[in-house]
């Protein structure tokens, strides 16, 4: 991803941080996808499920996305090393009628979380909370305090009970379509410092690159694309 798109999401999405620090970030997370040396999780995730990588549930067994979903991991992790968060990762349903994709409600499928209590499908049923908002949106959310956003109703008690600060990060293709959310909370308020803020958009830009690879365009509801105009960190 070039430094024009992440300075672009960055003005999008109303997030002043250091240019160069999520350029860093992202750099060293992009570095960990491609490696993607993970100790803690088991060989086969399909086969052993004790781990909280919930896309199994959705996507079939298959090398490469056995591969993605530790590189995936592995990216979540380092970040988490760096800035420990409660984190839910989430990811759009497939689409099945690119013909009326704009008409059709969002539905986002986890992929991973670290004891996130939020379901692990939202679909509209769900419209009311903010992660379904931020997908539908687009936008992204940082609270600094969600007890001031449950008395002013834009947060359930629910959704406030998951943290006090919060960073709902929509990863977005290079079209602007949403591909899903990042979540990230922690129980004390004010929590996410600039350089925390920098590394959780880097994770982000990182994991939005990865999908937006990983699968097909018809996943997404669009025609496919010239790989040649697809920006990418990895």
């Amino acid at each position: 991803m070039s430094k024009a798109l992440i300075q672009d999401y960055l003005h999008t999405q109303g997030l002043k941080l250091p240019l160069e620090t999520v350029q860093i970030a992202y750099a060293t997370l992009g570095a960990v996808f491609n490696l993607a040396e993970v100790k803690d999780l088991p060989s086969n995730l399909w086969q052993d499920t004790a781990h909280n990588v919930d896309a199994i549930t959705f996507l079939p067994e298959s090398d490469d996305n056995h591969a993605f979903l530790r590189a995936v991991y592995a990216v979540l992790d380092t970040t988490l090393h760096r800035f420990p968060a409660k984190v839910a990762l989430y990811m759009a349903a497939e689409q099945t009628d690119a013909t009326v994709v704009e008409a059709q409600p969002v539905c986002l499928q986890r992929i991973w979380h670290n004891q996130f209590t939020l379901p692990a499908v939202l679909n509209q049923e769900h419209a009311h909370l903010l992660a379904h908002r931020a997908a539908q949106t687009g936008w992204a959310y940082v609270i600094e305090d969600a007890q001031h956003w449950l008395r002013i109703n834009e947060l359930s008690e629910d959704e406030c009970r998951l943290g006090f600060s919060q960073m709902l990060l929509p990863l977005c293709a290079p079209t602007g379509a949403v591909l899903g959310v990042l979540y990230v909370s922690s129980p004390e308020a004010h929590a996410f410092a600039e350089e925390a803020q920098a590394w959780w958009v880097a994770a982000c830009l990182t994991l939005a690159d990865a999908l937006f690879h990983h699968f097909p365009a018809t996943w997404w509801g669009q025609q496919d694309e010239n790989d040649d105009d697809i920006p990418t960190g990895n």
